[in-house]
């Protein structure tokens, strides 16, 4: 069984994670936040299966980590804490896959908080992925730091996540910055 909150026996559902973790949920809470558990949780139980105290029990594709934060998500009172950006895309990967549009932009808001300073390019790709537009202008302007943005060197290795035009209209912002920055040096 998973740790607080997710160890309530009152609970009405159980997710299974696939590392065998047990998420004790409400049903409500879930259905509201998603379109696929409201479906789930309404469709007859033909895939999930009942405990000893007819609480079903759904086995959902998730490890115990991305499942925990992604649960946290929906809670207002509750806010995770990633440990790297690979857990953030696995709980990302979650959210869309169960429909969870606010779980989306509460993990983006969380997200650029917490990153930001040292991963502005994998944010930016991220942002762009998930159509967080102000989150997205926000590590494009953090990349202006980069000097040789667009050169093989820069180690951007958030370019797998986003689409060749993502990557030019990075590219155009921090050469129109940089063209700016010029004149106005220029005009000293």
């Amino acid at each position: 069984t998973a740790e607080a909150p997710f160890n309530d026996h009152n609970c009405d559902s159980i997710l299974q994670s696939t590392n065998g973790v047990n998420f004790h949920v409400y049903k409500l809470v879930l259905s509201l936040m998603s379109p696929v558990f409201k479906d789930k949780f309404t469709s007859p139980q033909n895939e999930s299966q009942l405990d000893k105290s007819s609480v079903s029990i759904m086995t959902v594709p998730e490890g115990s980590t991305p499942l925990r934060s992604l649960l946290l998500l929906c809670y207002p009172a509750a806010t995770p804490t990633f440990n790297s950006l690979d857990d953030v895309k696995a709980v990302l990967k979650a959210a869309k896959r169960y429909d969870m549009q606010a779980v989306l932009s509460r993990a983006g808001d969380l997200i650029i908080a917490q990153f930001l300073p040292d991963h502005f390019l994998d944010l930016y790709a991220l942002s762009c992925r998930f159509g967080w537009q102000h989150h997205a202008q926000t590590a494009a302007t953090r990349a202006l730091e980069i000097k040789d943005l667009g050169r093989p060197s820069n180690g951007f290795n958030g370019l797998q996540d986003i689409t060749g035009a993502d990557y030019h209209r990075l590219l155009v912002y921090h050469y129109l910055c940089g063209v700016a920055a010029q004149k106005v040096g220029d005009s000293l």
